[in-house]
């Protein structure tokens, strides 16, 4: 915002619509920001079908004033103006192109050639007459538009000819230029009259952003990877081109599971950086000395900046875009007006400059005020100038830095501290980064050093150990072990307790199987837990067990009510729990929820730059896309779930990231690759874990999709349910239970089924029950209840498979009518669920019910023949053959005609060419006459 003024919005509050898709052959030339052009690689143009459009009726439009398009350098201006001109062109329009160029400031007419007539001599008394006159002849008659780029480089002589053009020979004006130029004497005298209206060219949008990052690397980009390079260049697609281009080059960015990642820093580039070395000018002085401090110490409270500088300055900076001011929470912050311009000044510091900046920064706190955060930030740049700092205030500040959630720089901090209390701290930012090996190797220290002695500190890191190996590690013995050296010591008692007590959850909950779960009181599992990477295993932990020992309403309704879902220190951990909140949501039956929640999650987990966290909320939105039966959707976020997670995250997460994946491959026909994706996982699970059964349940949908036999399939899913009812996993038995009645009714396992979601407060599960009930017992109404209020919780696909065992079941007892109008809704469903339907779902053979007669009758239908011709080739009159399309609709499950090709299995008839298809509205897809399909 302004330093008295407005806000911005967010870069979500408005949707772009459809990015514009042209591709060039040639790509037109485009600024680099120094007043020049180069020919370039071709790389799309979108995002600007909006704003061209708006151009062109502008321009088409007598009386009012032509169009100034005002943008930053390389954000698409000139592109913008070839697409206007072609769009005029192609209506009809005559139109003239000129650029204004800095190099002919001064010089009348240097750069309107265009405008001139041949034989007109540049001093020429008549030479705007004779150039008017020139326009209207070329014009013949039709709109004419003058095209000039750069219009703030236009000499004074020139901008009256434009002037002169506009008043006497009609022309519309289109011109373009750079933010900042706007007081340019050219456009402030086009603008006076007035014959151009400013419009402003912005950089792309999040979204527009993906879609030409995607295009232009041939391949799925993950989100962090998309936001990141967007927020670098606030969509500016010139500076996007050019931090890809060095990114590829670096091997920064590359392609990762088929999804193209960005791991690394910013590299250098030296086109870039002239680029926007340039834009930044040669700030000498007070603006110099500002601009390197907001860019070495962004974002940054604009109280400490104000102790540095002068208010006039920054409000000549603001007002020049090269630094932005913006309220966070109650705090004004300064930060550089372009992420670029921060790079481009600090690759222009040397070391010493650097150190003088933060040791004036760190001062600068001091007369600002004595928040934590002010602090915190005080030792930073104390130690970043390399001034002395006493020990006890690094740890203090690495653990600050700690419990805000930064343990990327509370590892910083507590290397320099280089004190056994700064190895603590530095133990627990590790495993929160999930750093494991380094973890384990400080805290095996730790705790040898520590022997026996029976404290709380000493439980800590037996407890922050052990989770450590079991989870990030994978070495459940030794993760066992810890926690039984703990107990022998005496540690299970008093205020040591809460911390071993969640590590022992933790392994006993993905463990073995061997604890019976379903008794343990969860409601205390945080209290006295007082170490914040313990935690933050306690929300998650919590979350888990509840939603699979059957309570995923509760576990929901803790959500909205904000019980759970705290920010915690270990980032995987408030991944976890973010990931538990949409699965609660999900199996609780509120599918509109949980893709509101996994959305909301995801766009936060991007714009924190929070890798784990953006993994497992992709993952959700690909397990919404599965309830709500498109596995087409689902697949691009279970693929960039994989690409984000790194191997050494928790085993659990990747267990349920890689089943789904695995599954969802099945489920488009990538049989192989699905294999392999669940083979991957089972190598990496520890063999005792209690998770192989989700794997199982996986592997089972991928052999019955693969085309393996359905009543083994099904007897084996009924097999898992039994085992996990008897542990008290009830929702876990809920899943299996009804993916085995759905793959072979089974009127036990349907009593199973019934008497697990008994233990469960989920309402969906109850009509999982009532869905495998009437499937067993040939309950027509009860499937269609059924199925009416999967729909009308966005589970299609379940719905679909209720209503296609439901029309067998009417075709079955001889009711074609009712048959016909579940497959209708069958239909529905399908289209719904966009063409997607599980190989163990119910077909109907509609087709051979049909008579001979009927089929007859419909196949030339189908063929375009009228009833009347239909009647004259067959003998019939024409109620009757009315009557057999009637008939074979229904039995067909189609509504008209127009379905019987599809239905029949026969091509679409090609309409004739004749007096009313020329005279018809050509059709939406474009096609018809002077036009190919």
């Amino acid at each position: 915002m302004r330093l008295y003024g407005d806000t911005r919005e967010s870069p979500y509050d408005h949707a772009r619509e459809s990015p514009y898709d042209d591709r060039w052959k040639e790509e037109p030339p485009d600024e680099d920001g120094c007043g020049t052009r180069t020919a370039r690689s071709v790389w799309p143009f979108v995002g600007r079908a909006a704003e061209i459009r708006a151009t062109v009726a502008q321009l088409g439009r007598q009386g009012e004033p032509g169009v100034l398009l005002v943008g930053e350098a390389g954000v698409g201006k000139s592109r913008m103006l070839d697409s206007v001109v072609l769009r005029c062109r192609g209506e009809g329009m005559h139109v003239v192109v000129t650029a204004g160029a800095e190099a002919s400031n001064g010089l009348p007419f240097a750069t309107m050639a265009a405008l001139l007539p041949e034989q007109i001599h540049r001093d020429t008394a008549n030479v705007f007459a004779a150039a008017a006159g020139a326009l209207r002849e070329a014009a013949g008659g039709r709109p004419c538009v003058v095209v000039i780029d750069d219009v703030h480089h236009l000499d004074d002589v020139s901008v009256a000819l434009v002037q002169h053009l506009a008043a006497t020979a009609g022309a519309r004006v289109l011109a373009a230029a750079r933010t900042g130029f706007t007081d340019a004497p050219a456009v402030v005298a086009l603008l006076r009259r007035p014959f151009v209206q400013t419009s402003a060219v912005e950089g792309l949008d999040r979204a527009t952003a993906g879609a030409l990052l995607t295009a232009a690397l041939d391949g799925p980009v993950d989100g962090l990877t998309a936001d990141r390079l967007w927020r670098a260049t606030r969509g500016n697609p010139l500076f996007l081109r050019h931090l890809v281009e060095a990114c590829r080059a670096s091997g920064t960015l590359r392609r990762v599971s088929d999804v193209w990642r960005w791991r690394g820093q910013m590299p250098a580039q030296h086109r870039l950086r002239d680029l926007v070395a340039g834009l930044l000018g040669g700030r000498a002085g007070e603006e110099a000395r500002a601009l390197s401090y907001v860019a070495h110490a962004e974002p940054v409270s604009l109280e400490v900046i104000e102790t540095l500088v002068d208010t006039s300055v920054l409000v000549e900076l603001e007002q020049r875009s090269l630094i932005t001011v913006e309220r966070v929470r109650r705090d004004l912050v300064v930060r550089m007006g372009h992420p670029l311009y921060g790079e481009a000044v600090r690759a222009r510091s040397d070391d010493a400059r650097r150190q003088d900046v933060y040791r004036a920064l760190a001062g600068a706190v001091t007369h600002a005020h004595a928040a934590d955060r002010a602090r915190l930030r005080a030792v930073t740049w104390q130690l970043a100038a390399g001034d002395p700092v006493p020990g006890d205030r690094v740890v203090g500040a690495a653990r600050d830095a700690l419990a805000r959630c930064d343990a990327p720089l509370a590892e910083r901090l507590a290397r320099h501290a280089g004190t056994a209390a700064g190895a603590d701290v530095l133990a627990r930012a590790l495993v929160a980064q999930d750093k494991a090996e380094e973890a384990e190797d400080l805290l095996s220290r730790r705790m040898a050093d520590g022997g026996t002695d029976p404290s709380s500190e000493f439980a800590q890191v037996a407890a922050l150990r052990a989770l450590n190996l079991f989870w990030n590690l994978r070495r459940p013995a030794e993760a066992g072990e810890v926690v039984r050296r703990a107990r022998a010591a005496g540690l299970l008692d008093g205020e040591a307790a809460a911390e071993l007590a969640v590590a022992e959850l933790a392994l006993a909950t993905f463990g073995d199987g061997a604890t019976d779960l379903s008794s343990v009181d969860l409601s205390p599992l945080s209290a006295g837990v007082r170490d914040g990477v313990i935690a933050s295993v306690c929300d998650p932990l919590h979350a888990y067990l509840t939603i699979y020992l059957g309570r995923p309403a509760q576990v929901a309704d803790a959500y909205t009510a904000g019980r759970l879902g705290a920010p915690r220190v270990w980032g995987v951990m408030g991944a976890a729990t973010a990931a538990c909140h949409v699965q609660a949501l999900a199996l609780a039956g509120r599918l509109g929820e949980a893709f509101a929640a996994a959305r909301s999650g995801y766009r936060t987990a991007v714009e924190r730059e929070a890798s784990a966290e953006a993994s497992l909320l992709a993952f959700e939105l690909g397990i919404c896309e599965v309830w709500a039966g498109r596995p087409g959707r689902a697949l691009p976020h279970f693929r960039e779930a994989r690409a984000l997670l790194d191997d050494h995250v928790s085993f659990p997460i990747q267990v349920y990231v890689f089943a789904e994946y695995g599954a969802c491959l099945a489920a488009v026909g990538r049989f192989e690759e699905s294999r392999r994706v669940l083979d991957e996982i089972t190598r990496r699970l520890p063999a005792t874990s209690n998770l192989h059964g989700r794997l199982a349940l996986a592997r089972i949908r991928v052999d019955v999709q693969a085309g393996g036999g359905r009543a083994e399939a099904a007897e084996a899913g009924a097999s898992l349910g039994a085992r996990y009812r008897s542990a008290g996993w009830f929702t876990k038995a809920v899943e299996a239970f009804y993916l085995s009645v759905r793959l072979r009714p089974s009127r036990p396992v349907a009593e199973a089924l019934h008497e697990a979601a008994g233990h469960c407060d989920s309402e969906l599960f109850v009509l999982f029950a009532r869905h495998a009930q009437a499937a067993v017992g040939g309950d027509v109404d009860g499937l269609t209840a059924a199925a009416d209020a999967l729909e009308e919780r966005g589970y299609n696909s379940l719905a679909r498979e209720a209503v296609s065992t439901a029309a067998e079941f009417a075709a079955g007892r001889g009711d074609d009518r009712l048959a016909a109008r579940l497959r209708i809704r069958g239909r529905d469903l399908t289209l719904l669920c966009e063409g997607y339907r599980p190989a163990w779902a119910a077909t109907a053979g509609a087709q051979t019910t049909l008579s001979e007669r009927e089929r007859e009758t419909c196949e030339l239908a189908a063929g375009g023949m009228t009833n009347d011709a239909i009647a004259e080739r067959l003998g019939l009159s024409k109620r009757t053959v009315a009557n057999h399309l009637q008939r074979a609709y229904g039995k067909l499950g189609v509504r008209s005609r127009a379905d019987l090709p599809q239905a029949l299995g026969l091509p679409r008839p090609v309409p004739p060419v004749g007096l009313t298809w020329l005279m018809a509205d050509p059709p939406r897809d474009g096609t018809g006459p002077g036009r190919l399909p």
